[in-house]
């Protein structure tokens, strides 16, 4: 994986812990960004314990442990990936049918922002 040119912090605001919203996608798209990039997911309750189980393992299997984050509230966040394509492009908004595709468009707004 290559590193980024600067060291700080991309913050990335995640769907809502809720089956079908592509939280397993957003997490495997970390796999594809460089390190400096962090996922957040906010409000995870109430939850489905087998997403919370399929989640914990897609996470120890790639190591991603330090870049996903689960807070009661939004920290400031440069993008944010929704759970489906928008009928109107936001600027920082991402979506993506696959985690290549939603790392390509997380990469995007992160050239955009620059």
């Amino acid at each position: 994986m290559t590193q980024a040119s600067t060291t700080s912090d991309f913050f990335i605001l995640g769907p809502a812990m809720v089956r079908g919203n592509r939280v397993l996608e957003a997490i495997h798209a970390l796999y594809y960004l460089p390190e400096n990039y962090q996922l957040i997911f906010t409000d995870t309750q109430p939850f489905d314990q087998q997403l919370v189980d399929e989640v914990e393992e897609l996470i120890a299997r790639n190591e991603l442990a330090q870049r996903v984050h689960f807070n009661s509230e939004a920290m400031p966040s440069t993008a944010i990936i929704a759970s489906e394509q928008l009928a109107m492009p936001i600027n920082s908004v991402v979506s993506g049918d696959t985690p290549e595709a939603l790392a390509s468009a997380i990469l995007n707004v992160a050239r955009a922002a620059q």
